[in-house]
């Protein structure tokens, strides 16, 4: 599911620290707005959201794996309630990337920081 967070960041519109909302489509930052003004910051990420959920789909079996032999009952007892959320979390992340795309400035694309 889209991850929203709250961080202490200067508005560009406002001049001051404010609380904003943070928006995460997987480990990507897809959206800022700032909670005072309503100022939001959003980046075209498709193509980086598809490469990124590629990797996850590659990655998945191992970390379940994983998961399981650190806890196998706690593992097992999980899966009834996140299976069947996974296919709402992907639209979830996939709207919120593909509506941040639409609504970005011509030209607003980026990379996470950090990452290459």
């Amino acid at each position: 599911m889209s991850k929203i967070e709250n961080a202490g960041l200067e508005c560009s519109r406002c001049g001051t620290e404010t609380a904003h909302d943070v928006a995460y489509a997987g480990r990507l930052l897809v959206k800022v707005t700032c909670t005072r003004c309503g100022k939001t910051i959003e980046r075209d990420l498709r193509a980086e959201y598809l490469a990124d959920l590629g990797r996850r789909v590659v990655t998945k079996p191992k970390r379940m794996f994983k998961r399981f032999c650190r806890n196998p009952l706690g593992y097992a007892g999980s899966l009834p309630k996140t299976v069947p959320a996974k296919p709402m979390e992907l639209l979830s992340d996939v709207r919120l990337v593909w509506d941040a795309a639409r609504t970005a400035p011509h030209g607003v694309r980026g990379r996470q920081p950090g990452r290459r």
